[in-house]
């Protein structure tokens, strides 16, 4: 299994939606982030089997939210780049590409 690491930007997000899902509904939060650790589990078992949306760059749709994890596979880690909402701002994160951690 590959590790997974977070752009601090990616995790910022990460935190904001659990947050503000946790808000919304008692119990989303949480709801929201066992999925994305099933995603994590996901991509570092199998890195290459989500859609490559450029090349190097790879998306994994969340299956009970509307939320994708972007993410790279650098040398020895998996890194993901954002944290995104299907219906946001599509290729925000764009720029995260070349700053690494």
């Amino acid at each position: 299994m590959t590790p997974v690491r977070y752009h601090e930007a990616a995790e910022d997000e990460l935190l904001h939606e659990i947050g503000y899902l946790e808000l919304q509904t008692n119990g989303l939060g949480r709801r929201f982030f066992t999925e994305v650790r099933r995603a994590e589990k996901l991509i570092s078992q199998f890195p290459e089997s989500a859609e490559e949306i450029r090349p190097g760059i790879r998306k994994r749709i969340l299956q009970k939210f509307r939320y994708s994890l972007i993410y790279s596979m650098e040398e020895d880690v998996l890194l993901i780049l954002a944290v995104a909402h299907h219906s946001r701002r599509p290729g925000y994160w764009v720029g995260r590409i070349s700053s690494g951690m």
